[in-house]
């Protein structure tokens, strides 16, 4: 009965309690598209859907919860065609009204803010505003090369060759399959009259069995170490109880990909994902080590963007929990490629707050019904402000999540069966695009003034740190309990 009710808490098994509360503007709404939506082929008027898949806290109380449907409108579409009209494409959706589970409905005001882990950028109107075609890194540095030679016809043709050969042109039309991921804010105050509770149950029911996880937990080691030069990495902020395979189906019924083994094949797959812009959810990771052991899961979860993924790492551990085994992981979220002169090498930036992943990898796989219980333990032992191997700066609470694994055999999925739309024309019409756009970027973005000012805008904000806007915070399923100072039991406050 406890698995089955788990498997449907977000369809069916909410505690409701009648009471008023407003939930103010600015509030941010995690949103899941359970359609998808092109800038080629949708229509403006076309209604989109999504699922709330982060639930909405508001002094402690859950006033909207995780699977909540939103729905909307497509405004605005604009497709790039042949190229002539337009060098992006862009969409607008509009959400305007979400259905709690319950089944009682509240018109809303909302501006979309991002999509999450995607090329495509959300202007401040909230219109999503797709990349240039000839934009992706590898074209660019093919320009530059190009300017560099600029009195050369001969070695002109030779570059504009050999970029055609090893670069292929990425389809820069706007395509979000079911299953992308977006924020949008409220622009006006969402009033409501009940709070909402999710059965989760605590990990441990006695006060022995509590005693031997925090035990477990004070005694694993806390941070990884990158492979070979062995400085400090990332935080242990996630372990699992239960079965390797268990966490895999709950992963993969989360929409995660396990990463691949980084080898020279992966290697230059990673160099094309980075090159053109264009997808590679499996792409592999940097090794590192816990224990002087190397992970043995990793997984990501990315739309069409290598630069910008969730990721994990997981390690065994020696101890058991019910006469299943312990897995420790490590979680950032991937924000975007950049040069580090101080590493003489290209390095992802990551969130800063980590807490934020560690938010939305327990988020992902509680909505799935593969987790039994789940609770937040405190480690005053972690310090909230460390570096990673990199150099970047990183901060935490120090709390470790903790997640009751079951063997997810039926896992709950959000998104229905549908026909895939087309996302764009045919070949002669990608073609004819492909020149047009072409002649056009020579004439305008691949010129030595535009580069010349390019490459001292990125200095400056190098210079400065600049370069990424960190996340906002995200909202957790797992209230935070009250810093601990031993190894006392923890109380949870009631959701």
């Amino acid at each position: 009965m406890k698995r089955l009710s788990c498997s449907l808490f977000c369809l069916a098994f909410w505690a409701v309690s009648l009471t008023a509360a407003e939930i103010r503007t600015g509030t941010l709404l995690e949103l899941r598209l359970q359609q998808q939506v092109t800038s080629y082929s949708s229509r403006p008027g076309s209604e989109v859907r999504a699922t709330l898949i982060a639930p909405v806290r508001v002094n402690g109380d859950t006033l909207l919860p995780m699977g909540s449907t939103v729905r909307g409108k497509l405004s605005e579409v604009k497709r790039i065609g042949w190229g002539l009209r337009n060098l992006r494409a862009s969409l607008r959706i509009d959400f305007d009204s979400i259905q709690l589970p319950d089944g009682t409905s509240h018109d809303l005001k909302t501006r979309l803010t991002a999509v999450d882990n995607a090329r495509e950028k959300v202007d401040d109107s909230g219109k999503i505003v797709g990349i240039r075609a000839t934009a992706p890194m590898g074209y660019r540095a093919a320009g530059i090369a190009r300017n560099l030679f600029f009195w050369d016809p001969m070695i002109q043709v030779v570059l504009a060759g050999t970029t055609a050969v090893v670069l292929n042109f990425p389809e820069a039309e706007i395509n979000f399959p079911a299953g992308t991921e977006m924020q949008a804010r409220l622009t006006e105050p969402l009033d409501v009259d009940t709070t909402w509770s999710t059965p989760l149950p605590k990990l441990a029911t006695t006060e022995d069995s509590r005693r031997q996880i925090l035990n477990q937990i004070r005694a694993m080691t806390w941070r990884t170490q990158t492979k070979g030069s062995a400085k400090p990495a990332d935080i242990v902020n996630l372990v699992f109880l239960g079965d390797p395979e268990w966490l895999e189906r709950a992963f993969n019924a989360a929409g995660w990909a396990a990463a691949d083994r980084l080898s020279k094949s992966t290697g230059w797959k990673t160099f094309h994902s980075f090159a053109e812009a264009r997808p590679y959810p499996s792409a592999p990771m940097s090794p590192m080590t816990l224990d002087e052991n190397p992970a043995s899961l990793q997984f990501s979860k990315s739309l069409n963007n290598y630069s910008r993924r969730h990721h994990l790492r997981v390690f065994n551990q020696a101890n058991h929990w019910n006469g299943h085994p312990v897995l420790a992981a490590s979680s950032t979220q991937d924000l975007a490629i950049t040069v580090s002169f101080s590493n003489r090498r290209l390095i992802h930036v990551i969130d800063r707050n980590i807490d934020n992943e560690r938010a939305k990898i327990v988020n992902d796989l509680v909505y799935t019904g593969c987790v039994d219980a789940a609770e937040i333990i405190h480690r005053p032992w972690v310090p909230n402000s460390s570096e990673v191997a990199t150099g970047e700066h990183i901060l935490t609470d120090g709390a470790v999540a903790v997640l009751e694994l079951n063997p997810c055999r039926n896992p709950y999925r959000t998104l229905p069966a549908q026909d895939p739309m087309a996302v764009s024309g045919g070949w002669w019409q990608r073609l004819g695009r492909q020149v047009v756009l072409t002649i056009g970027n020579d004439f305008t973005f691949n010129n030595p003034i535009y580069q010349a000012g390019k490459g001292a805008q990125f200095l400056v904000r190098r210079a400065f740190k600049k370069d990424y806007q960190a996340p906002p915070v995200r909202a957790s399923l797992l209230p935070v309990p009250e810093r601990q100072t031993d190894l006392s039991p923890v109380t949870l406050p009631d959701d």
